[in-house]
């Protein structure tokens, strides 16, 4: 699904994220980030360079595909292909910003449309929820936790209906009162259509981006940040009216998008690899984090907690490494 290759190299930055996994496979329960500055030995083998490495099985199955297609081996052509390694390293892009813990206001877009004959998401203990169900329980994790990290970190709501977007919620660091919406929301009928247009025109019409008179050396008063949940597997997001906003929006290097899809698994009765690479193609810079994840528990809950780095600390997609390498200390 992704456009950049598949590779194996060592992260140039190390960003480790802790995941409450004990659980079994559809049975987690929290997020928890720890703060990781040691320099670690990481096994070569063990880093996936791609635009969603993380954990996109759309991205990977895509990948994998593509390289099957031209007759090779996925896992030896990504694996030995020393030469390419060392040139997707150095296309790692990098902002020339300070990499300070400013406050972010973020910008929570939640699907509200409902698939027709939905798969749901199952627990440990055989209890079933609905996706919006469970969309809106790690986001209220999410906000929790990102609320412990700064107090000043700001959030406000939009959702996805039908085929437009709505602002529901303007900022505020108080995590119940975007709480308190979020309890009362419920799914609507999904359109055959969503129009990104009208998603980023009233995210635009409602955020003031930072200016900052000498951008290299001051960092700004706050971060902007979109995390967009979409939760359709059959209707592919566009834009209607043009993409004016998104580009402004992402003018800025003070602006991120980050996206969260979850989907049925794909088939060809849907659309989620077409959905996929159109959610990847919004941000051409590198700096998004695009993960994916079907009716899974614990990986919904995985996929959230990487969303949980600030966008101006975190390494990219490209490299981040989320696995604890253990060490004899002497």
């Amino acid at each position: 699904m992704s456009k950049r290759a598949a590779m194996e190299t060592e992260p140039l930055e190390k960003q480790h994220v802790k995941i409450n996994n004990e659980a079994s496979e559809d049975d987690s329960e929290g997020m928890e980030v720890t703060p990781h500055t040691d320099n670690l030995n990481v096994p070569r083998s063990n880093l996936d360079i791609s635009r969603s490495s993380s954990t996109s099985s759309l991205g990977s199955s895509s990948q994998n595909d593509e390289l099957g297609k031209n007759g090779n081996n996925p896992e030896e052509t990504v694996s030995n292909d020393s030469e390419a390694v060392s040139e997707e390293v150095q296309k790692v892009p990098s902002r020339d910003i300070p990499a300070m813990n400013v406050p972010e206001k973020i910008i929570l877009c939640i699907d509200l449309s409902e698939e027709p004959n939905y798969t749901p998401f199952k627990l440990g203990d055989g209890t079933k929820y609905a996706p919006l169900y469970m969309i809106k329980r790690v986001t209220e994790i999410f906000i929790h936790s990102k609320n412990s990290i700064n107090k000043n970190h700001e959030f406000a709501l939009v959702v996805l209906q039908s085929d437009t977007a709505a602002w529901l919620r303007d900022f505020t660091n108080d995590p119940s009162e975007i709480i308190s919406v979020l309890e009362d929301m419920s799914e609507i009928q999904q359109g055959d259509t969503f129009d990104l247009s009208a998603l980023f025109d009233v995210i635009s019409d409602h955020v003031s981006l930072p200016q900052v008179s000498e951008p290299n050396a001051t960092p700004p008063p706050f971060a902007v940040r979109v995390v967009l949940l979409y939760s359709r597997s059959h209707c592919v997001p566009k834009f209607v009216h043009g993409q004016e906003s998104i580009s402004l929006l992402l003018s800025s290097d003070y602006f991120t998008l980050d996206i969260l899809y979850i989907h049925e698994d794909p088939s060809e009765a849907n659309k989620c690899e077409e959905i996929f690479s159109a959610l990847d193609d919004l941000d051409d810079r590198g700096f998004s984090y695009v993960l994916d994840v079907p009716r899974n528990t614990t990986k919904l809950h995985d996929n959230m907690a990487k969303l949980l780095g600030h966008p101006l600390q975190r390494p990219v997609q490209k490299v981040a490494y989320y696995k604890l390498e253990f060490q004899e200390v002497r």
